[in-house]
C-alpha cells in the first residue's frame, strides 16, 4: 500500500500510434487513501496526471483491460497486470491549464491520481467565492457549487457562474432522471447566500407542470434580502390578482397560433385587423387621419357596391361609421345631393346627414352614387399602413380587437374578396369563445402603457419569478412565452440604448462614465419543447423570437434556459447557441443521434455514458466548466412537487370503512 501522501499507481509502458498504455503497480488495490480521501484506482471516466518538468499532463482513462503474464491462464489476478488506456486532455503550465498537449509524454513515466488542487486548475475554478474589495468579509460567488463528482470521492463540482448565467444553457434528459431537481437546486443555492445576497439577479421561471413554487417559496424565508412572486395562470380563484398579458402586445403570429388561423385567408384578416386598432387608438396626426378616413371610405365603397341586399348593407354600415369615425367622416357628415331625393312619403331632401345615406328608404339604398363619389375623395393611394406598422405601444383591449377583426373582414371584402367573411367565420367564433372563456382573461389591456413599463414591474421588483401555466393549454401559453420573451428583448434593447445615450451626453458634458441600467434577465422554460419546437414555416414577422433571442440575447442581457425531455424537437437553432449543458439519462435513440450531432464539446463515449446515468446524476459540461464532469445532485431542499407516484401504497391502501 502507497504512503498517505503519494498518488503514484503505475507507469507508462506503450506510447504507440497516438495510444497509450498504463500499467497499474501490481501492489496497489482497488483504492487507495490520500490527503483528498478515497480514491479507485484505474476508474473508466477519471483522471490522472504524468509530472513532466515544465508541466502536468492531465489525461482521462478511458478504457482497462487484464494483460497475462507468460504462461498463465486468464483471470488468474495474482499473475496477471492491469492496464489503462489513456486519452491526453491537455497541460497545467503556470498554474493554468489548457487544452492539447506540446509533446507526448515519455515511456516509463509515472502516472498519478489527480488531486482536488489540480481539478480545480483544470475547471478554472480556484477562486470560487472572493471578497467583494481588498479586507472585506463580504464575498460574491464566482464558481457555484452544484452537486458531488461520481468519480472524485467528495468532490464538489462547480460552474463559472458568469460562464454559465452568462450564456444561454440547456438541461436535457428522459422524465424522472432529475431535470426540475438540478434548476431547483442551482437556483436554491444562488439564493441561499447571505452574505451579499444575489439581490440583482432576476430570474423568471416558466412552470409547465406547477412544480417549483413548493421548491421556491422557502427563498425569502431564508433570505429575506430576496424577493420571489409565484404567478398562477389562469387561476379563476384569485380573480383581484389575474395575471395579464397585454393584449395589445400580440403579433400577428401569436393571434394566429391563438386562433389557429390558416395562412391564405385569415392571417392577412388578423394582419388587418391590428393595423385597424392600432390606427383608430392612435393619437391623430396628419398621417393617421388620413389613414382612418382612407379604411372606413374603402369599406363603404366596398359595402354599398356589393350584391348584399340593402338592409344587410346598410346595418354594416351604420354600425361601422358609428363605432368608427373621424372628424371628416361621421354619422353627421353632411351630402349635398344635386337634386332632391325622397326619403319618406311627401319628405324631398337635398342634403342627407352620413347616417340618413347608409340608410334605407322603400327598402333601397337611395343615394349610393352620391355616397360613393364622397368617398372616393378620400381614398389614399399612397401605402399608408406601412407607417402604423413602425408605431409601439399603442394600448387597446381585447373588445376594441374583436370589433377591428369584424371591420378587417368588411375591410378585406370591399379591397379583394366577397367570400372574405364566409372564409373567416371559424376564425371568428373561435375569437369569440376565447374573449369569453377563462383563458381569454389572460391577455387584457393592463394598467400600463409601454411594453417597458410592463416588463420593469414583472421584472425588476423580483429576483425570482415562477410564471405557473400548468393550467392552460400548450397554444395559449406558448403565445403567452412568446410574447413575453418579446417584450423582454425589446426592452433590453431600449435599455440599452438609453444607457449608450446617456453616457455619451455624460461624456460630452464631463460628467464621467454613466451607471448602466441594463440589468440581466434569465428565462428558464420548462418543458421547453413544447414551446421552442422547430419551426417549419416562415412567420409573418419573419423570424421566430425564440431563435431571435438565442442569436441576439446575450449582447442585450437576456439569457435562456431551456429544459427538455425531448431535445430532437427543439429548435436547432436555439441548442446551437446554448454553451453550457447538463445532461441527465438520455436512452431514446433520436434524441441521443440530435445530441450528438447539435452539442459541442461531446463524443462517443459521452454519448454512451448518457444511457446509464442514475437518477440525480448528470454529465455537465461547456464553457462553464473546462471538462466534461460527471456530477450528482443533492435533493433539493425543499424539493419540487415532481415526485414519482407511489403506485403499490396508491394500490394496495387500506380501506376507509366508511367505503
Amino acid at each position: 500500500m502507497i504512503n498517505l501522501g503519494s498518488r503514484t499507481i503505475g507507469k507508462l509502458v506503450s506510447i504507440r500510434n497516438g495510444q497509450i498504455i498504463a500499467e497499474i503497480s501490481s501492489d496497489l488495490g482497488e483504492y487507495v487513501n490520500t490527503l483528498d480521501g478515497i480514491n479507485f484506482v484505474g476508474e473508466v471516466g477519471s483522471y490522472v496526471t504524468i509530472h513532466d518538468f515544465d508541466r502536468d499532463v492531465i489525461a482521462e482513462i478511458s478504457g482497462i483491460n487484464e494483460e497475462l503474464k507468460n504462461g498463465y491462464q486468464e483471470y488468474e489476478k495474482p499473475n496477471s497486470v492491469e492496464q489503462i488506456t489513456l486519452d491526453l486532455l491537455g497541460e497545467i503550465h503556470e498554474g493554468s491549464f489548457t487544452f492539447g498537449v506540446t509533446r507526448l509524454p515519455r515511456l516509463f513515466m509515472e502516472i498519478n491520481l489527480i488531486s482536488t488542487q489540480e481539478l480545480d486548475t483544470i475547471l478554472s475554478v480556484n477562486n470560487a467565492e472572493p471578497p467583494i474589495e481588498t479586507n472585506s468579509n463580504e464575498t460574491y460567488i464566482n464558481a457555484l457549487s452544484i452537486g458531488k463528482s461520481t468519480i472524485f470521492d467528495n468532490y464538489q463540482v462547480k460552474i463559472n457562474l458568469n460562464n454559465f448565467f452568462g450564456y444561454h444553457f440547456a438541461v436535457f434528459g428522459n422524465t424522472g432522471a432529475g431535470k426540475s431537481n438540478t434548476i431547483a437546486n442551482i437556483i436554491q443555492k444562488i439564493f441561499s447566500k447571505t452574505n451579499r445576497s444575489a439581490s440583482g439577479a432576476h430570474i423568471i421561471m416558466l412552470d409547465s407542470n406547477g412544480e417549483y413554487d413548493k421548491a421556491f417559496n422557502k427563498i425569502p424565508v431564508i433570505n429575506p434580502e430576496i424577493r420571489y412572486r409565484n404567478i398562477k395562470i389562469g387561476n379563476s380563484d384569485d380573480l383581484p390578482k389575474v395575471f395579464q398579458i397585454p393584449v395589445w402586445a400580440l403579433s400577428v403570429d401569436d393571434w394566429a397560433i391563438l386562433l389557429n388561423a390558416s395562412d391564405k385567408t385569415q392571417i392577412p384578416v388578423i394582419r388587418r385587423a391590428i393595423q385597424i386598432v392600432k390606427t383608430f387608438n392612435s393619437d391623430n396626426n396628419e398621417i393617421i387621419n388620413k389613414l382612418k378616413n382612407h379604411i372606413i371610405a374603402s369599406t363603404i365603397i366596398g359595402i354599398a357596391t356589393n350584391s348584399d341586399s340593402s338592409p344587410s348593407s346598410s346595418d354594416k354600415m351604420k354600425s361601422l361609421i358609428t363605432r368608427y369615425c373621424t372628424d371628416e367622416l361621421n354619422p353627421e357628415t353632411i351630402i349635398q345631393l344635386e337634386k332632391p331625393v325622397e326619403i319618406a312619403r311627401n319628405d324631398k331632401r337635398s342634403r342627407l346627414t352620413l347616417m340618413q345615406a347608409v340608410s334605407t328608404y322603400f327598402g333601397q339604398l337611395v343615394v349610393v352614387d352620391k355616397l360613393v363619389q364622397l368617398c372616393q375623395t378620400y381614398i389614399c393611394k399612397e401605402d399608408l399602413f406601412t407607417s402604423i406598422n413602425q408605431i409601439q405601444d399603442i394600448v387597446f383591449d381585447f373588445s376594441d380587437f374583436i370589433e377591428a377583426m369584424k371591420f378587417a373582414i368588411l375591410y378585406e371584402g370591399s379591397v379583394s374578396s366577397q367570400r372574405v367573411q364566409e372564409y373567416t367565420a371559424p376564425m371568428m367564433s373561435r375569437l369569440q369563445s376565447l374573449s369569453e372563456s377563462a383563458m381569454g382573461a389572460i391577455f387584457g389591456k393592463t394598467e400600463f402603457s409601454t411594453t417597458a413599463d410592463y416588463v420593469d414591474h414583472l421584472v425588476k421588483e423580483n429576483q425570482l419569478v415562477n410564471i405557473d401555466v400548468s393550467s392552460i393549454d400548450d397554444s395559449t401559453g406558448e403565445v403567452l412565452i412568446r410574447v413575453l420573451s418579446k417584450m423582454i428583448l425589446d426592452f433590453q434593447k431600449i435599455r440599452k440604448q438609453r444607457t449608450h445615450t446617456d453616457s455619451e451626453l455624460n461624456e460630452a458634458e464631463d460628467k464621467g462614465p454613466q451607471t448602466e441600467s441594463i440589468y440581466p434577465i434569465n428565462l428558464i422554460i420548462e418543458e421547453a419543447h413544447r414551446y421552442v419546437a422547430e419551426n417549419t414555416f416562415q412567420t409573418e414577422l419573419g423570424f421566430d423570437i425564440f431563435e431571435r433571442v438565442a442569436k441576439e440575447g446575450r449582447k442585450f442581457r437576456f439569457l435562456l434556459g431551456i429544459s427538455s425531455q425531448r431535445p430532437s424537437e427543439l429548435s436547432r437553432t436555439v441548442v446551437s447557441q446554448c454553451s453550457n449543458f447538463i445532461v441527465h439519462r438520455v436512452q431514446n435513440p433520436d434524441d441521443l443521434s440530435y445530441i450528438s450531432r447539435m452539442v459541442p464539446y461531446i463524443n462517443k463515449g459521452i454519448i454512451d455514458r448518457l444511457t446509464y446515468l442514475k437518477t440525480g446524476s448528470a454529465l455537465v459540461f461547456g464553457t462553464a466548466i473546462n471538462i466534461p464532469t460527471l456530477t450528482e445532485f443533492a435533493p433539493a431542499n425543499p424539493k419540487t412537487d415532481s415526485d414519482s407516484a407511489e403506485i403499490s401504497k396508491s394500490w394496495f391502501h387500506l380501506k376507509n370503512k366508511n367505503d
